[in-house]
């Protein structure tokens, strides 16, 4: 406790409390007695950097989902075409292009945070 005082700028000593508790109270005159500090951020604050890493870490990992689901969709519809299955042709096709802006977005998102980091 003593350790937290200091490092909020806190006195040290029995009788520097009670003259502090007496003079910096709340505005309403709380039981604490002691002046309103706010606290350290939390991980998720606003403007914390942690913040914006869970942005986009969140990113990262729903195009890296949408990828896989497409590169999956297109692959059942390969297998489809390979058995000759109605219409599956198409359901490649428009798997394929699907897949193919998908990847290109994600791998374009990459290259321009890599750019930014510089």
């Amino acid at each position: 406790m003593a350790t937290e005082e200091r490092d909020r700028g806190g006195h040290d000593g029995a009788a520097g409390d009670a003259a502090g508790d007496a003079t910096e109270g709340p505005a309403g005159g709380g039981a604490s007695g002691a002046a309103y500090e706010p606290g350290p951020l939390s991980d998720l604050e606003r403007g914390t950097v942690q913040r914006a890493q869970l942005r986009t870490r969140v990113a990262d990992i729903a195009w890296t989902a949408l990828v896989v689901v497409l590169a999956a969709w297109v692959l059942w519809s390969a297998i489809g075409v390979a058995r000759a299955e109605a219409n599956a042709w198409v359901y490649c096709a428009i798997g394929a292009v699907l897949f193919a802006v998908a990847l290109w977005a994600r791998l374009s998102t990459l290259r321009a945070r890599a750019r930014t980091r510089l």
